[in-house]
């Protein structure tokens, strides 16, 4: 061997460092801190989600004792939002019976007074923190009139529901990105 393949051996076998100074949203990692509406969140997991080749990204976000999530679609352009889990209970009981009778929820939802109207639908798997093996899932995607306002229902198995509501936000709302090791 010699003395240049020696070199080239031995940087290559480690990772890149990561610089700090130019991290974006799609670098955070399980660890990472970010500040977000004058808050420090820790990013706690980060799920991958996979819908028929489009893939779309969530990660898990922990201020004291609050908890959103960030999400990342990819279009021409990454599309950002931030959700917050509420029960599906809150939804009322008529969208649960929908959802059983009909396979699908109603067209419209009206929660906490803002009515929403389903945008979009469909299947596809999740894979939390890296995992090979993915969970199925379908999803329901309602936004309010402006847009701007978010609603999602998520079903997991026959019966077992999920809900969230959210609006959509851009990059720059997002500051202060910073490594940390998982511990």
């Amino acid at each position: 061997m010699s003395f240049r393949d020696w070199l080239k051996g031995l940087f290559a076998d480690k990772e890149p460092e990561v610089d700090p100074l130019d991290l974006s949203l799609t670098d955070l990692k399980k660890g990472y801190l970010v500040d977000y509406d004058l808050k420090t969140w820790q990013v706690t997991s980060h799920n991958r989600y996979d819908f028929d080749g489009d893939q779309a990204h969530e990660w898990e976000l922990f201020s004291g004792d609050e908890r959103c999530y960030l999400g990342a679609e990819k279009d021409d352009e990454y599309v950002w939002s931030v959700s917050r889990k509420i029960a599906f209970s809150a939804l009322g009981p008529a969208v649960k019976d929908h959802l059983l009778q009909h396979d699908d929820p109603p067209q419209a939802i009206v929660y906490d007074g803002t009515r929403y109207s389903l945008e979009e639908s469909g299947a596809g798997y999740c894979f939390p923190d890296g995992r090979v093996a993915g969970d199925e899932l379908i999803y329901w995607d309602y936004t309010d009139e402006t847009g701007e306002k978010l609603l999602t229902i998520e079903q997991w198995g026959e019966t077992e529901f999920d809900a969230s509501v959210g609006k959509t936000v851009q990059a720059y709302e997002f500051q202060n990105i910073l490594p940390q090791h998982e511990e």
